[in-house]
């Protein structure tokens, strides 16, 4: 846990005391609240879920500072105006995007699934794996050249099923799933 902070948190501490510094009163106070945020996150139990390590960061000194303005008599207005400095935009993928990604996927994948075994396997390799050239050719025991020659055909080849399926959406601008993996196949 601790090299997770290390590696994940330390990076942004000085971010955090600078929005700190707004919200508190003094300096004592501001590294007291960092206290706080170590020691919370280092009680967290796993960190495996937290893709983003800052806006983790900045959400749980949030949490603490409200959880403080609870316990206050008295809350500075200032203060919880500048609350919002500590909110970082999530940057992950919404429900909708995911599904349709995974739509894609399953699409690309039949796709796939329809090419010759070893023009399936090069492809695959290049393609969804994002191995290089000179790595496909190892890992399947074949010339660089026939990795190559594969790929050319195995495009070709999905490039005729996408075109048989039909990629137009029908309206302007708009792009089918199909569409979009085409373009992101280079087909």
């Amino acid at each position: 846990m601790v090299a997770w902070v290390s590696a994940n948190v330390i990076p942004f501490e000085a971010e955090l005391r600078a929005k700190l510094r707004r919200l508190c009163g003094n300096a004592s106070e501001v590294d007291d609240l960092i206290q706080d945020v170590y020691y919370r996150i280092l009680k967290t139990e796993a960190v495996e879920h937290i893709r983003e390590p800052k806006a983790f960061l900045m959400q749980t000194a949030k949490n603490i500072l409200v959880d403080r303005f609870r316990r206050e008599a008295v809350v500075s207005i200032d203060a919880v105006a500048n609350l919002e400095d500590l909110d970082i935009a999530d940057n992950s993928p919404s429900t909708e995007r995911v599904a349709l990604a995974r739509a894609e996927l399953k699409w690309v994948l039949g796709l796939v699934a329809k090419l010759p075994e070893r023009c399936k396997q090069v492809f695959s390799a290049r393609k969804i794996y994002g191995m290089s050239q000179n790595e496909t050719a190892a890992s399947l025991g074949i010339s660089e050249n026939i990795v190559e020659k594969e790929m050319m055909k195995g495009v070709k080849l999905v490039s005729e099923m996408v075109k048989s399926m039909g990629i137009d959406s029908g309206e302007p601008g708009k792009a089918t799933p199909q569409a979009r993996i085409s373009r992101k196949l280079n087909v």
